[in-house]
């Protein structure tokens, strides 16, 4: 199934909450609103005709103004692969976790939480995975991240 497809077949499932963001060269890449993104990854994962089966890679962002959290998923079967960009408040940053799609986002979830505090609700395990126990230094991957022994770079 080609780029075009793909979009297609996306796009008509779910006209109102999705927007195509950019084609990468290795992926298309659509934004997806966070109040579907269970009923997205089910449809993705279900369907005959795009099987993504595999969550690949599953990142957090912070941008200036939001945070963003980022899926790349591949079909097996069918040998294309997509991305979903998922938009979120700085304020009260939460989504539902997709663990229950598939078992991989279960790490990354929790990385993502750790490191960002963006909050994965209903999650299976949401305990920390990277950081000390007693850390009680905030999320170190946002922006406005200040630790006690971090050096800021100096604005060029």
């Amino acid at each position: 199934m080609n780029e075009e497809e793909i979009k297609k077949v996306f796009t008509e499932k779910f006209p109102e909450k999705i927007e195509e963001k950019e084609v990468f060269d290795f992926s298309p890449a659509f934004q997806v609103d966070k109040s579907i993104i269970l009923d997205v990854c089910k449809f993705l994962k279900e369907s005959e005709a795009l099987c993504f089966d595999l969550l690949s890679c599953m990142v957090g962002v912070d941008r200036e103004d939001s945070f963003e959290v980022i899926y790349c998923l591949f079909s097996f079967d069918k040998k294309h692969k997509l991305t979903l960009k998922v938009p979120l408040p700085r304020e009260n940053p939460e989504i539902e976790s997709v663990t229950p799609m598939w078992k991989a986002a279960n790490w990354h979830e929790r990385e993502i939480a750790e490191l960002f505090g963006i909050k994965f609700l209903n999650h299976p395990d949401p305990r920390g995975i990277l950081l000390p126990e007693d850390w009680d230094e905030g999320y170190p991957m946002r922006r406005n991240w200040q630790g006690k022994d971090f050096i800021k770079r100096p604005d060029k």
